[in-house]
């Protein structure tokens, strides 16, 4: 509104502090008397109301008070996230002009479905001159965000500038993309809303560069740095064309430094950041470096000192070497000219358009929102009822890591313990025909062995192969190789040699049906039905939900609660559950964090509702002689009856397989054929999913378990239902910091906890046992995978309640989770 009363415009501002108890006296004794039109501002939306509650409010007031000369407005910000941004604010003053004005509107979200949104016109600088607006594209972990959150801190503190910071998160656990919006000037600084118009962009991440459309974003004459492995010569075959032209229009400064690298020689791994904060300071100029490196540097001894001169000394390191490592780089005047692909046209994220072109989701939703544009979307794109199709996380590709595993095939053992332990489900064992291994690529042919250990494997060829692009360079597979089969190479390297052989495994046949899943070995044929999570790299949680999936996937329903398991379980719009040829894959649900156990129940008891409804018709069809069927479909339905009737349970069948379940592929086909013949046989076919033997599982973290959800949980144990609960034991709150949680040992350190917890653990397993019929088991495939397989098997089949605690090793505790099988 200042912006605007400098250019000559009559408007202005009143906020109300207070909303309720609404004083109309005092609310007009504010409002100038000059005032002819009125624009209120509500960030909800009232369904079925006349307009929002301020509106209303100051529409009553004007109306009871007989100023029936002012017109009224009301609009919507910020639903959905959005932002209000200067811009958006003049929408909402022009729309207030004209003469005909929006009564009720929209602004910040393009809604092509009512169409109440307002026009929204360029971008709208309106901050005090001298500030410097930066931006940080990081990735998830490597800490950026912490880095940017003490620079903040360390100029507050000591220069007489005025700061503002704002962090963009994904939904990923790590590993995700991290936005950080810093602004520094002399005056202060009222800008609610993230940085649009940048001095300074440093891309951490060299895939940024080719994923994104970063420098949309920099100011003219701005500086752009790149952490990247190129050098000055590669980088016109290696920036896209757009990013190039655009650097060339704005004629901005390009800098390039290999942070990652020395970030290594230092002994910091991935954690490249206080060297790219000293860069900041010595390519943005907001104060004399020298200055700058000695608070930084006194920064980072107060931040790590904690953890030992040695770790100290290696940050300082990293930062003396980062200041001579910068190259700045030409901003060749042809690149003006460039025209072609664009950013993300041809980089590995859209490899699902050649593999999947009926995707419709992923080419709508999930590619805009992967590209950093989901905020751009119209309404009309989604759809409602907050249902997502299975099976997206595949088409991310994010390719995070800085090495991933190779596998030498003359070492491996055939154990598929490194497909076990992955949490991402990135490395596989797969099996192959001889006519399937002629027609592999190269890569493939001689990276296949036969296949060891009797019975169906004899008549195949066996490869593990890794997922490159999908791979967060955990290590655990790597760890776990009792032949040290597996070596960790650069990314880059391994990504030109094995992608081509990944996609070409992925077109086989799944042969999971052939080999017994009631071992290690032959769990890991089958598919996983849990891939490309946004969990952390080396997580202990995915691979027992993984293992779960790959036993029980294609009859699996799941109800999650809020926490670990349903961030990396559901980050919009990934979704890692997925699906088989024949698009049957567990179905899952998200319920809050305090009541997802009776969540679980209610869905298992209208399962059950429904299949006894199903018994009711097909004693209906079978006692009825006027039901023409085939002898077949007679002699199904009536064992199928019979085992209900004699309650028949699934304990321990060979290969792991329901019974149940194989009896509905027997039916359906008949089903499908036969049910126009007569009504009773149509309502069976509407029923058929009803046939198969549904496993029911709850699960959720300690925190909920143990602590905010065991109330439901101990009454769900007490139903004697045939529900099954699958607790990821973190011993902490893993999803919210690492908090102390009922589930913490004596004498742990945690948040809450700092000089070690007082109190024993809670022993959640033998309070399960004391009600004597309750199925109970305490696993962790890191130590004895060939118990966790069989627990869950016995568990799933127990016709009664179970109750499963999987300890699972966690970044919160504080150490490398490449260790955790230690």
């Amino acid at each position: 509104a200042a912006y605007l009363m400098d250019k000559g415009e009559k408007v202005g501002v009143l906020k109300v502090r207070l909303f309720r108890p609404w004083c109309p006296q005092r609310f007009l004794a504010a409002m100038p008397a000059s005032v002819k039109r009125v624009c209120v501002l509500d960030r909800t939306k009232e369904l079925g109301s006349q307009g929002e509650p301020l509106l209303t409010e100051v529409a009553a007031t004007f109306h009871l008070m007989a100023r029936h000369e002012i017109i009224v407005v009301g609009g919507r910000y910020g639903l959905g996230s959005k932002e209000f941004t200067p811009n958006m604010v003049v929408a909402c003053y022009e729309n207030l002009k004209r003469e005909t004005p929006k009564l009720r509107f929209t602004v910040g979200i393009n809604d092509d479905v009512t169409n109440m949104s307002l026009p929204v016109g360029d971008w709208l600088d309106v901050l005090p001159k001298g500030t410097t607006e930066c931006m940080f594209y990081g990735l998830g972990s490597d800490g950026t965000v912490g880095a940017n959150k003490s620079a903040v801190k360390l100029l507050a503190l000591n220069t007489d500038l005025y700061t503002q910071a704002y962090f963009e998160y994904d939904a990923k656990k790590s590993g995700g993309v991290t936005i950080s919006h810093l602004r520094f000037g002399p005056k202060p600084i009222k800008a609610p809303y993230n940085v649009r118009s940048a001095d300074y962009i440093a891309i951490h991440k060299e895939s940024y560069a080719q994923k994104y459309d970063i420098t949309r974003n920099l100011k003219p004459g701005g500086v752009c740095v790149i952490n990247c492995t190129w050098s000055k010569d590669e980088l016109d075959s290696k920036l896209p064309a757009t990013m190039k032209k655009t650097l060339a229009d704005k004629k901005a400064k390009l800098f390039i430094i290999d942070a990652t690298k020395i970030a290594v020689k230092a002994g910091l791994g991935k954690r490249i950041n206080m060297i790219m904060q000293s860069v900041f300071f010595k390519l943005s100029g907001v104060m004399p470096l020298k200055e700058a490196l000695d608070l930084l540097k006194g920064s980072i001894k107060k931040m790590y000192g904690k953890k030992g001169d040695k770790v100290v000394q290696m940050n300082i390191d990293g930062v003396d070497a980062s200041i001579d490592g910068v190259i700045e780089c030409e901003v060749k005047p042809e690149w003006a000219k460039c025209e072609g692909a664009g950013v993300g046209e041809k980089t590995a994220s859209n490899w699902w358009e050649q593999q999947n072109p009926s995707q419709g989701f992923a080419k709508s939703i999930q590619e805009p929102c992967n590209n950093l544009d989901g905020n751009e979307l119209p309404v009309s794109t989604f759809q409602p009822g907050g249902r997502m199709p299975l099976g997206t996380s595949q088409y991310e590709k994010r390719g995070i890591a800085i090495k991933v595993p190779r596998v030498d095939m003359d070492l491996c053992t055939q154990c598929n313990k490194c497909s076990l332990i992955c949490p991402h489900a990135a490395v596989r064992p797969f099996l192959l025909t001889q006519q399937e291994l002629s027609a592999a690529p190269a890569g493939v042919k001689d990276g296949s062995r036969p296949a060891i250990g009797g019975g169906a494997l004899d008549s195949y060829q066996y490869r593990i192969q890794v997922a490159p692009q999908d791979c967060t360079g955990c290590e655990l597979c790597v760890r776990i190789c009792p032949a040290d089969a597996l070596k960790l190479q650069d990314t880059n390297k391994v990504i030109e040699l094995e992608k081509d052989n990944w996609d070409y495994m992925l077109s086989l046949p799944d042969r999971g049906d052939e080999i017994d899943k009631t071992t290690v070995k032959g769990s890991q044929f089958q598919k996983p039905y849990l891939e490309f999570s946004g969990a952390c790299e080396g997580c202990g949680e995915t691979p027992h939900v993984k293992l779960m999936t790959q036993l029980f996937g294609e009859r699996l329903v799941i109800a999650n609660a809020t926490g670990c398991s349903s961030i990396w379980g559901a980050s919009n719009p990934s979704f890692p559950y997925t699906v088989n040829s024949k698009g049957e894959g567990p179905a899952w649900a998200n319920s809050l964090f305090e009541d997802n156990a009776e969540f679980g129940l209610g869905m298992r008891r209208a399962f059950q509702q429904r299949r006894d409804f199903l018994t009711l018709q097909v004693q209906a069809a079978l006692e009825d002689e006027k039901v023409p069927m085939t002898q077949k479909l007679r002699k199904l339905l009536t064992q199928w009856e019979m085992m209900r009737h004699e309650q028949q349970h699934d304990l321990l069948l060979p290969k792991g397989r329901s019974m149940y379940h194989q009896l509905l592929e027997k039916l359906e086909p008949l089903l499908t054929e036969e049910r126009n013949n007569h009504p009773k046989l149509t309502a069976l076919f509407d029923l058929r999913d009803m046939f198969g033997r549904i496993s029911y599982w709850i699960v959720g973290g300690d925190g909920w378990a143990y602590d905010i959800g065991y109330g439901g949980l101990d009454h769900v144990i007490a139903s004697e239902e045939h529900v099954k609960i699958l607790v990821l034991d973190t011993e902490m709150y893993s999803n919210t910091g690492g908090q102390a949680s009922k589930s913490t040992p004596a004498g742990a350190m945690a948040k809450f906890a700092e000089s070690g917890k007082l109190t024993a653990k809670k022993d959640l397993c033998r309070m399960a046992m004391t009600y004597k019929n309750v199925y109970v088991a305490s696993i962790c495939v890191h130590v004895n995978p060939q118990q966790a397989v069989r627990a869950m098997l016995e568990a799933d089949a127990y016709p009664g309640p179970s109750l499963i605690v999987a300890y699972s090793p966690c970044i919160s505790q504080g150490f490398p989770m490449a260790e955790s099988i230690q």
